[in-house]
């Protein structure tokens, strides 16, 4: 490897901010940068994670929010209805077409749609932004 000089960029690098996550209650414009998926362990039902970024202020920790696929078979009347529920509320958001088939981790990055964030703690993680409320516009 070869030599790099950071020199020009000595001030910069020590005054570099520090991530942030932003106060609950706060509306912003997200972006879906990735798409997570997998299969649950309790009861064999596919799941969906996007990650979201917040492209006007890039010093704001990614995060995060959870889905089920919407298998009739593998979850309750009550898992299926409110996960029908956020999911309508997910595809107005981000303005995301299901009138034909999508592939989650290859069409969902890039879409922006407005959100209101939470706040949660974790001894694990610390403080981490949520979605607390998909925002459709009418």
């Amino acid at each position: 490897m070869s030599l790099v000089d950071y020199s020009d960029m000595e001030q910069q690098i020590e005054d570099a901010p520090e991530p942030k996550v932003l106060k609950a209650g706060t509306e912003v414009e997200a972006r879906i940068i990735s798409v997570r998926t997998g299969t649950s362990d309790t009861n064999d039902c596919n799941w969906f994670t996007p990650v979201f970024d917040v492209p006007n202020d890039p010093m704001v920790m990614e995060f995060n929010d959870f889905f089920w696929e919407l298998d009739k078979d593998k979850l309750t009347e009550k898992q299926l209805q409110r996960s029908m529920y956020k999911f309508k509320n997910f595809i107005q958001c981000f303005g995301i077409d299901i009138s034909r088939p999508i592939d989650l981790v290859d069409s969902l990055p890039g879409h922006k749609g407005y959100i209101i964030v939470g706040l949660r703690k974790s001894d694990e993680f610390g403080e981490q932004n949520t979605v607390k409320k998909y925002i459709v516009r009418k």
